[in-house]
């Protein structure tokens, strides 16, 4: 079933990979460049690339990397000239199909003429006739503007993360947090680590994040599998006295940053963050930027202590279908 534009036609369309890539990297890094992250940056230039090399979209970037080109989406055009823009990435979430919206962007000099708006629910409409579950977007937690709007369009909340980074160039690295030991993690420290990231990381959210709780787990066989992978892990605990504070798991980024997956005490957060993450920084590669996503308003103090900081903190939102459309 194809898509139908019902309103404004002559100005919302469909993406055309074949020649409209260049104006929307352009018109995304126009409206993000103060907030971006260095994987957003790399997100540019692989739309850039793919558009030079006139390639088959999806065909250059491997999924690992999480970089999504638009392959579907649609534009805003005024005089021929792509002034709005929103990407559509389909998503398994459990068995059901869900579309994230992303990459919402109208050029500064078109704002406040409805034309998010048309685009945002051009986009529910293609989720929905298309089959999906759901629809979900992020949406920054100072862009209150944006959130009226897609509560307006029927979205709700549903969870606040924050993403916290650390750039490891010219920064010293605090003291270790007394009376904490830490050590390498164990199979005995797994049954609370394992009952923590659910919760830190539960389903609900997890599905959008490259995390994967089972390979977390320790045990020969997948030290081996991650060794014949040719996986790097590094994981390690903290420890007061006899107290089990937490437990850190880091992984190498596919493409700019390194990823911390951290397990808290809930009653000891900040206390096991700022322990977990300074020795992190003692032992994790130079020159490298590490991200952590976490619950907003989580360990605060804890990530702070250990020289991270809130690169922004994101607002989750869904509209949920009831009687989703088929395609046949």
């Amino acid at each position: 079933m194809s898509t139908s534009i019902t309103t404004h036609a002559t100005h919302l369309r469909p993406v055309d990979v074949r020649k409209d890539l260049p104006e929307i990297a352009d018109l995304i890094e126009l409206c993000f460049a103060s907030t971006m992250d260095a994987d957003g940056r790399e997100y540019i230039r692989q739309i850039r690339r793919m558009a030079m090399e006139n390639r088959g979209i999806g065909l250059a970037i491997p999924a690992a990397r999480r970089f999504v080109v638009p392959i579907q989406g649609y534009v805003w055009t005024e005089s021929d000239h792509i002034v709005g823009n929103l990407t559509l990435i389909p998503y398994f979430k459990g068995s059901k199909v869900v579309y994230m919206i992303a990459n919402v962007a109208v050029h500064p000099d078109y704002r406040r003429r409805g034309i998010a708006r048309q685009l945002t629910q051009q986009g529910i409409n293609h989720a929905r006739e298309h089959g999906a579950s759901a629809t979900w977007l992020q949406v920054r937690d100072d862009n209150p503007g944006a959130t009226q709007l897609y509560l307006s369009l029927g979205f709700i909340e549903r969870a606040r993360r924050t993403n916290w980074t650390f750039d490891s160039s010219g920064q010293p690295i605090p003291p270790l947090t007394p009376r904490v030991t830490i050590r390498r993690r164990t199979m005995n420290d797994w049954h609370f680590q394992f009952r923590w990231l659910q919760e830190i990381y539960p389903p609900e959210i997890s599905w959008n994040l490259p995390f994967q709780i089972n390979r977390l787990q320790p045990g020969f066989w997948r030290e081996f599998m991650r060794w014949m992978n040719g996986e790097r892990m590094n994981q390690w605990s903290a420890w007061l006295d006899d107290r089990f504070l937490g437990a850190a798991a880091w992984e190498p980024g596919n493409v700019v940053t390194d990823v911390i997956w951290l397990a808290t005490n809930p009653l000891e957060e900040d206390l096991a963050a700022q322990a977990l993450l300074t020795h992190a920084r003692r032992i994790l590669p130079p020159h490298r930027t590490v991200t952590i996503n976490f619950p907003a308003g989580f360990a605060v103090k804890g990530l702070e202590a250990a020289g991270f900081k809130a690169h922004n903190t994101l607002i989750w939102m869904e509209t949920s279908f009831s009687n989703p459309a088929r395609n046949g």
